[in-house]
This record gives structure tokens, C-alpha cells and sequence, in this order.
């Protein structure tokens, strides 16, 4: 399925979808869509989301994937009861959801358990906090340690060769790069997202295999001002 096709069939759902959340700032968004059409994740698999908010993106692939187990990891006790009740109003059964630090999934995963790993983890760091202080635990963080934990916890989770996929800013693209070599964690796929032609990149959706080859592939850029007419 290329990448079109996705964009329309996630809107689709998303249309589809009864969400409740404490605020309109963990609604889906571009990073979403983003994550949703670029994951590689497969049918009859385990995926692990690590900070699954209200559970929107793990519900999706959900729907998308039926015959796989989606498991979403959420530290914030109250979007966490949130995607409980996004759960249960939207009758999905093949996920669920855990209120755990993403740095815990040892007490609770055995290692090389998962398939697939996704994340939209943090995109704000040092000069790029997020202006919105509903997000500043979601959203925000000092300094690199809580995405080198959401890397290292996709070291732990994934199976031998499995894959991971994180939507990252392009600030930080460089220290991303070197986290995920510390976790011999290979790039694979990079897609580079554009509000338009005329702007500079605003989101990079970043595919990792453990233990992998050297085989990074750049794709052919996104535009998220064309995301509408390509859904009609």
C-alpha cells in the first residue's frame, strides 16, 4: 500500500473514530498521520506504541491490523484512562493499554518480545520547548535523556531484526542518529515532511531495524500541504 493510499485510509478511520480527551492538544495531528503512513509495521504482529496518549494511534492500527496485538505505553495517568475509554466507546479489542514509565517495560516485557515498535515521543529540546504548557510532559523535555529512553526501551522490546519507527524533529535529527548506534540500532527508512515547497522540513519519520544492515533509505519528500487534495 503506498503512502497515499494510507493517508486516505487513516482519515478515513480517524473520521470514524469517537475520541474523548481531557483537551484538544492530544487529538491527532500531522505527526499522527505522519507515524500512521510510514510505520512498517505488518499484520499478525505485537506492536508496542511507547507514549500512546489517549490511544488514538494505537486504536487506528488497531482497525488496520486486526489480526495483531497492539500494546500502548502511557506514563500520564489521565490520558491513560482516556484511551481506556477510547477503547471500550470504539469497541477495538485487539489493544490495550498500560500506565507505565517506558522506562519500566522491563518489569513487564520480556526482552525480544515485539515485533514493532512505534513512537511519537518528545519533539522539543533545549531552544525548541513547546509554547503550550498542556503539553509540557508530552511535548518537552530538558535535555536528550527521555528519547534516549524511548530508544533504549526499543532496544529491550524488539525481537532480533525487528523494527522501530519514531517521528522526530529535524533538530535533533543528529543526536537521534548517534542514541540509535550506542543501541545498535540501524536507520532504514527516513521520510522527510514539509508543510510546503517553500518550507523547511518540519517532522522526519525515522525507521530503525536492531542488529541491522547499513541499507537507510531517503524517500521522496512529503508534503503536508497536499495531504487534503490526495484525500479529497
Amino acid at each position: 500500500m503506498d503512502t497515499t493510499t494510507k493517508i486516505h485510509q487513516i482519515d478515513q478511520i480517524y473520521r470514524s473514530l469517537k475520541l474523548k480527551t481531557p483537551n484538544k492538544h492530544h487529538l491527532p495531528t500531522h505527526a499522527s498521520v505522519l507515524l500512521l503512513s510510514t510505520h512498517p509495521a505488518k499484520d499478525k504482529s505485537t506492536i508496542v506504541e511507547l507514549g500512546s496518549g489517549i490511544g488514538h494511534v494505537s486504536l487506528v492500527i488497531g482497525k488496520m491490523l486486526k489480526n495483531s496485538k497492539i500494546i500502548g505505553i502511557e506514563i500520564q495517568k489521565d490520558l491513560y484512562e482516556f484511551s481506556l475509554q477510547n477503547k471500550e466507546i470504539n469497541e477495538i479489542n485487539n489493544v490495550e493499554f498500560l500506565n507505565i514509565e517506558v522506562n519500566n517495560v522491563k518489569n513487564h516485557f520480556d526482552t525480544e518480545s515485539v515485533d514493532y515498535v512505534i513512537s511519537n515521543p518528545p519533539h522539543y529540546f533545549d531552544g525548541l520547548k513547546s509554547q503550550i504548557s498542556d503539553r509540557k510532559i508530552a511535548r518537552s523535555a530538558e535535555d536528550l535523556k527521555v528519547l534516549e529512553d524511548f530508544l533504549y526501551a526499543s532496544k529491550y522490546l524488539l525481537k532480533n531484526k525487528g523494527l522501530g519507527c519514531f517521528i522526530i524533529h529535524p533538530y535533533v535529527l543528529s543526536d537521534v542518529l548517534i542514541v540509535l548506534e550506542k543501541n545498535n540500532l540501524e536507520p532504514q527508512h527516513i521520510y522527510i515532511a514539509y508543510g510546503n515547497k517553500e518550507k523547511d522540513a518540519q517532522l522526519i519519520s525515522l525507521t530503525f531495524r536492531k542488529n541491522g544492515g547499513r541499507n537507510l533509505l531517503i524517500h521522496p519528500p512529503i508534503f503536508f500541504s497536499e495531504w487534503g487534495r490526495e484525500q479529497g
